[in-house]
């Protein structure tokens, strides 16, 4: 089946919109890729940086209308800033193979996307094929967590991965050291790819998908990593908490800097949250629930 490749020349710093309007095109898949061939190595003491400079690259089936795509994009891209091509299926899925690297958080994780690549010795990783639906740690909010994730003493933990996607939080954990981790997800999709990543990396034992409602709020998770809505982490402060226990560890994103008050206010009664990482305008909170 062959199909149209939309690339955008140059490198945009904030490739979001351009994603989301590809996808509302009717794109069937995008990926990201470095415009400036620059390495994902550990950031200075205070950066937070993934790529300068992102290569965005669109999907789309054969009998799509060029000139619809480029009436469409007109608003955040010039004509000239698109590339299209022709591609049979072969094409594409080596194209997508070819962007694909190694990318590094903290000192001691790596994502890998295929069997080809390798951690340095005495580093932790997951493998993980970077999927068309789901995050692999290019997205700011994603990369943010990881980076948490390193710098936390997780050794007997269980932990709790709420609107887990692809299960790469919870999967960083368990290579991280945690005992034990469950991904919860509203999407049948979503949970199944977690378990086929859990049983790819040879943790399938470790790792417990499931839906929210299969799982009770009574408190016994020593860690939440939530990568969701600003407006869902609201609504679901009290259930969230009444599943941790007492001094829990607590990272949330998929926040805006400017709706982080109202999160921090609707967690308040359980754990005072802070911001404790800020990549372009999205925010990390972190934060311990209170004791008692």
């Amino acid at each position: 089946m062959p199909w149209l490749q939309v690339t955008t020349a140059g490198g945009q710093r904030d490739p979001e919109p351009i994603e989301a309007a590809f996808t509302e095109l009717g794109a069937v898949a995008t990926w990201l890729s470095d415009a400036g061939d620059n390495p994902v190595l550990e950031p200075a003491p205070g950066e937070t940086p993934l790529w300068p400079e992102v290569v965005v690259t669109a999907l789309f089936p054969a009998d799509t209308d060029t000139a619809t795509v480029l009436a469409a994009m007109a608003e955040l891209l010039p004509a000239a800033a698109l590339h299209f091509r022709q591609l049979e299926d072969e094409d594409w899925q080596s194209n997508w193979q070819r962007s694909l690297r190694p990318l590094q958080f903290g000192e001691r994780l790596w994502v890998l996307p295929d069997a080809a690549h390798h951690a340095p010795a005495g580093n932790a990783f997951v493998r993980l094929a970077p999927g068309l639906a789901f995050g692999t740690g290019e997205h700011p909010t994603t990369a943010m967590c990881l980076r948490w994730l390193t710098e936390r003493p997780l050794a007997e933990l269980t932990v709790l991965d709420y609107g887990c996607g692809s299960g790469l939080l919870a999967l960083a954990a368990l290579a991280l050291g945690a005992s034990a981790a469950i991904a919860v997800d509203i999407d049948p999709q979503a949970l199944t790819a977690t378990a086929a990543n859990a049983a790819a990396n040879g943790c399938a034992g470790r790792l417990q998908t499931g839906r929210p409602e299969e799982f009770p709020d009574a408190a016994g998770y020593d860690l939440l990593v939530a990568n969701i809505l600003s407006g869902t982490l609201i609504e679901l402060a009290p259930a969230l908490a009444a599943r941790l226990r007492s001094g829990a560890d607590i990272a949330l994103t998929g926040i805006l800097s400017e709706q982080a008050a109202a999160v921090c206010a609707a967690w308040s009664p359980w754990a005072p949250l802070q911001v404790s990482a800020q990549q372009d305008n999205w925010v990390l909170l972190t934060g311990n629930k209170r004791h008692g």
